[in-house]
């Protein structure tokens, strides 16, 4: 039977109560789908409590770990440095804070528990963490690398864990096994790839950080002995600058006084050949105590250090320059006009007359890039400084090595170091560790080492990767200096007296006036340039060496230790039980 009534059979009575039954059915039904739809739509009087959502416990001890090291980038401007200090609260956070909070989100590290410390607050312990080189506030790095053990995808090797892979090994042979012709044989496990298995540690946590700290690599295997800090044979620093350092001073006044075999220099322009002999100088093993920040708690006594390579370097830019008033007469580098001696004579010898000089555009971008395998606290602003100097005439670049002479020069002069912005980390090298770094965008299977093409989904490329991240960050800063040196142009460029195109008789007085330009009025106080966005006004030059001297090393250490009462014999003879 197919289940289906024949109501062909039916009297007429009987199927007009089948209707109504049928009818009266449907009026329930219809009512109470009506009544269930008024009570959702119907608010409840009462405030309904929300459902707290459930906070899974993580357990630690049901992941492994794996001690790895992490290539990261960012821009310093916005921070207070690198380094976390306990209760030093800071109007900035400090990158450390910033890294230790996505790590932490993400579960990727089990630092030890310590009652002394509130919650959430950083704590590297039991992390097995080291950095590399630590950064000041405000100063950027582009190659910051930190040592540190994380959560691990690999599988923990419990006992059934370790049968079942001691099974699959003794079933990799080929035929049946004699022994379990009868037993289905446990699918066979393929072994845990320490790359393509992992967890895409620099994906998670660029997801977790802020636009301007970017991890860039990571490696899977370092040395089993590696510290960030102890098997960094090298770091590079880079310190960025413009030419001209600051807004050249205008007419005679910006002149400054001849200098021997040079032209006269306009207040503001750097003379990079002079820099670039100067910093030479810095190249090899010497003591640096007159190139640094003394710091009394660390009782410091050995001031030497290698400088690998010391140089002035042109970075290189396709852009075009918006600030073209740099190359008018009035606030060009060198006076009297390359095309004129000091003497009045034309020095353009050609047949077809004098050739206009070539003008390159302005302002140009330069760096200092220095090498070694160590450097003291605030050691490259301080050599940065000095350079600044001897670069706007202000000294000559014997004054380095009169400063690096510590039997003639024992105590540091007073001078300011440079300012913290242009200051980057640029990379760190470990010549001994050989580390294998996957950098964002790299196959992670058999073609591992092999750089894609790009694409969505690999960290690098596409809606929230690296590359589209900082372009917003770049695309913003290049519209406000466009815009800025576009306005900068046009009011420099706003016709004043004595400031108009080249060749144009305004500037006729000026030159004319070469011949008695030594009788220049000065004006009342110096611009020292030190790396920031304006120079400072220090009154009357006082050179370096002439300059207030502060206390030797020995006597700094010494007063420390008396006043946090200890004694230097005492320090001695823990410092040679320690080597010992």
């Amino acid at each position: 039977m197919d289940g289906k009534v024949d109501y062909s059979q039916w009297s007429s009575e009987k199927l007009l109560e089948r209707v109504t039954a049928l009818e009266e059915d449907l009026r329930h039904q219809n009512a109470r789908y009506e009544l269930l739809a008024q009570k959702r739509r119907t608010p409840s009087p009462f405030p309904q409590p929300k459902r707290s959502r459930s906070t899974r416990q993580f357990d630690p001890s049901k992941y492994s770990t794996r001690l790895i090291a992490l290539k990261f980038a960012y821009l310093g401007q916005r921070y207070n440095g690198l380094e976390y200090h306990a209760n030093n609260n800071t109007r900035y956070p400090t990158i450390e804070e910033e890294m230790w909070k996505a790590l932490d989100k993400a579960k990727l590290i089990f630092p030890t528990p310590n009652r002394a410390l509130k919650e959430g607050e950083p704590s590297w312990e039991g992390c097995e963490y080291s950095k590399s080189g630590r950064t000041d506030k405000g100063v950027s790095a582009f190659g910051q690398v930190i040592g540190i053990r994380v959560r691990s995808n690999r599988p923990l090797q419990n006992q059934a864990t370790e049968e079942a892979l001691d099974g699959n090994h003794a079933f990799e042979q080929d035929g049946p096994n004699p022994k379990s012709d009868d037993v289905p044989l446990p699918p066979i496990r393929a072994a845990f790839d320490p790359i393509r298995d992992e967890i895409p540690y620099p994906q998670i946590l660029n997801r977790l950080l802020a636009p301007e700290i970017r991890i860039l690599a990571w490696c899977p295997s370092p040395p089993p002995d590696f510290s960030a800090r102890f098997s960094c044979g090298e770091r590079c620093y880079k310190y960025f600058f413009t030419k001209p350092a600051f807004n050249p001073t205008v007419g005679q006044e910006g002149l400054l006084p001849v200098r021997d075999g040079h032209d006269r220099q306009r207040e503001g322009w750097l003379d990079i050949e002079t820099m670039r002999e100067a910093a030479e100088k810095f190249e090899g093993s010497h003591d640096f105590r007159n190139f640094c920040k003394v710091d009394p708690s660390k009782q410091i006594d050995n001031f030497r250090r290698v400088i690998n390579k010391s140089e002035i370097v042109e970075v290189n830019s396709r852009d075009k320059r918006t600030m073209g008033y740099l190359d008018l007469p009035d606030f060009r580098q060198y006076y009297p006009p390359p095309c004129q001696s000091a003497n009045g004579s034309n020095n353009n010898s050609h047949p077809d007359g004098p050739v206009a000089p070539t003008i390159q555009p302005n302002p140009k971008i330069y760096a200092y890039q220095v090498r070694g395998s160590g450097f003291l606290w605030h050691q490259v602003r301080h050599m940065v400084a000095i350079l600044f100097l001897i670069g706007q005439g202000l000294e000559k670049p014997s004054l380095i090595n009169d400063l690096l002479n510590i039997e003639k020069n024992p105590e540091k002069p007073t001078y300011d170091m440079a300012d913290p912005s242009p200051l980057v980390l640029e990379e760190c090298n470990f010549p001994g560790a050989e580390l294998q770094w996957i950098h964002l965008g790299d196959y992670t299977g058999d073609e591992a080492g092999v750089r894609k093409a790009g694409g969505k989904g690999n960290g690098k490329h596409g809606p929230g990767g690296t590359v589209d991240e900082l372009w917003r960050v770049w695309h913003k800063h290049k519209i406000d200096e466009t815009l800025a040196g576009s306005l900068l142009d046009l009011a420099a460029r706003d016709h004043d007296a004595g400031i108009g195109d080249d060749g144009s008789d305004e500037h006729e007085e000026l030159r004319d006036s070469g011949r008695h330009i030594d009788s220049r009025r000065y004006i009342d106080s110096q611009k020292v340039y030190q790396g920031g966005d304006a120079p400072r006004l220090v009154g009357k030059y006082i050179p370096i060496l002439q300059r207030p001297r502060m206390e030797t090393v020995a006597a700094i250490n010494a007063k420390y230790l008396k006043r946090k009462g200890l004694d230097l014999s005492e320090r001695n003879r823990q410092n040679s039980e320690i080597a010992e």
